[in-house]
């Protein structure tokens, strides 16, 4: 095919060659490992819609009766068992483009893949369309790989194998920890629910994190992610996620914390189509704010204070429980890193819709940056909509810096100064702590309970709350889950946003595969 211009043509090529390498690390680190099909296409699919920059996609894998093994990446758009079955750009009613294509060897349909790109595309979207359908061929070779060392009588039924229930399936371990089921996937690490064995955590289930298999040879990778684990272990607080341990088995650098059963408020505003109640968002954002201020106050090992500023947080990073409880999510992760992503005409990066002023600055930060970021977490939650969202990157940058919001009317005056004090352009102007913004909530709203909070959620995700449910049993020793037929969409406050300029992924939900 021809390319625009050499630029574009290089790019093209750097595509093909990462994912060509991704593919062979992922397929020698699941069989290594033990992990089974579902993780590797959590990776891979997370990972290749990284590099077109596509907000949502999806991978369905097909056996002899149908769908078997699906995942899916955002908000779709589209039915995705329907979706499987096409080929080509189909432009989609939320005014994406959806790039299709379908895996198969010969005449052997395997399944489809889609990832779901913003932009108008002048040529109609063939370069990306060649790119997507390079990844699937490669995909194409990855599971025929993976199934080959499976018993069964061809690549179908062995997929059809998947999709039995009551199929016992080894489990991957790392170190001391049991490998059930993946989480979810990010631009650094992954994350999968597992089991701990020993004597200090006999049958816990835990969140193991760890670095994405072609990125254990960067050593800023690795040290990034042990500067993780350090101040984990050092953050106690009920707001905050608790790590319990970090370390290394076999290449793999791991980070054991806390399974938090509920999901990320980003999935709650979207289920409830709507605003929250300020009972509700002062319960989420006023336990938030707690949690940040144990983390703004913490000192290191010298007892001198680290200055910790959380630079990334966002509805996706705060976690609500099905128990009411929040948990703010990624504290202490440097956020400047060199993008892995490449660059084709008419792709659309994602949006800094949560930075301060000082951070779209490149200024230096302390914890107020993260007030600011609060304060648009607060907004978002009473009205429904994001505060500076222009459309494209540099638009709603110039929004947070320069732009000041009006009240709407949905807003009482006494909240809207909490919103003003937070928002203020200048440091200085902000609530001098998380303390202080939370007992100013606190004094205008009395907030929900966390029962009340607990039926929010149970009533928005019976799914979820019956998937751990069910991985609760395990730990009290049922049979652990096995592989499933059933859609799940990688998490979007698990694992925490990678990248400032990246939108993270959804919660996994359970739906029935027809």
């Amino acid at each position: 095919m021809e390319f625009p211009s050499l630029e574009t043509e290089v790019a093209f090529l750097r595509g093909l060659v990462a994912v060509h390498r991704m593919s062979d690390d992922i397929l020698e680190d699941c069989l290594q490992r033990g992990l089974t099909l579902d993780a590797g296409l959590d990776v891979f699919l997370t990972q290749c819609a990284r590099m077109v920059h596509a907000p949502a996609g999806f991978v369905s894998l097909r056996g002899t009766r149908g769908p078997v093994l699906t995942r899916v990446l955002g908000e779709l758009g589209a039915d995705v068992f329907e979706a499987a079955s096409w080929r080509g750009p189909h432009r989609l009613k939320n005014g994406r483009m959806l790039f299709c294509t379908r895996l198969k060897l010969g005449n052997l349909e395997l399944g489809g893949l889609g990832l779901a790109v913003e932009g108008g595309f002048a040529d109609g979207g063939g370069l990306v369309m060649k790119l997507v359908e390079a990844i699937g061929e490669q995909l194409d070779t990855a599971v025929l790989a993976f199934l080959a060392l499976m018993d069964g009588q061809g690549p179908l039924e062995r997929l059809d194998e998947l999709a039995l229930d009551d199929t016992p399936v080894p489990r991957g371990r790392i170190g001391k920890y049991e490998v059930l089921t993946p989480l979810g996937t990010g631009g650094m690490a992954q994350v999968l629910v597992a089991r701990a064995r020993g004597p200090e955590g006999l049958g816990r289930l835990v969140a193991l994190k760890r670095i994405l298999p072609h990125l254990t040879a960067e050593p800023a990778i690795v040290q990034q992610f042990l500067d993780e684990a350090r101040i984990g272990l050092r953050l106690s607080h009920p707001n905050l996620v608790h790590v319990y341990d970090f370390g290394e088995a076999q290449g793999a650098y791991f980070i054991a914390m806390e399974l938090v059963r509920g999901v990320d408020l980003d999935r709650l505003l979207r289920a409830q189509k709507g605003p929250l109640t300020p009972e509700q968002t002062a319960a989420i954002v006023v336990q938030a704010l707690h949690g940040l201020h144990a983390a703004h106050l913490l000192k290191g090992e010298d007892g001198k204070p680290m200055h910790l500023v959380h630079r990334d947080l966002s509805p996706h990073n705060l976690m609500v429980g099905f128990d009411g409880q929040v948990k703010v999510l990624d504290f202490g992760v440097a956020k400047v890193r060199a993008q892995r992503t490449m660059t084709l005409p008419g792709i659309v990066k994602g949006k800094p819709l949560y930075m301060s002023p000082e951070q779209a600055r490149g200024q230096r930060l302390d914890a107020r940056s993260d007030l600011f970021a609060m304060g648009l977490i607060l907004y978002e939650a009473l009205t429904g909509r994001r505060a500076f969202d222009r459309g494209d990157e540099l638009r709603s940058m110039q929004a947070i810096c320069d732009e000041r919001l009006t009240r709407p009317d949905t807003i009482s005056r006494p909240l809207w100064e909490v919103l003003e004090v937070a928002l203020a352009k200048s440091p200085t102007a902000r609530f001098a702590s998380a303390q202080e913004m939370a007992e100013r909530l606190l004094d205008i709203v009395t907030p929900a309970k966390d029962t009340e909070l607990s039926r929010l959620m149970a009533r928005h995700f019976p799914d979820r709350l019956r998937e751990l449910n069910r991985l609760d049993r395990t730990e009290a020793g049922g049979q652990p889950p096995v592989a499933s037929r059933d859609v799940r969409a990688p998490p979007e406050g698990w694992p925490p946003q990678e990248d400032i300029d990246t939108e993270p992924r959804p919660m996994p939900q359970k739906k029935a595969a027809p």
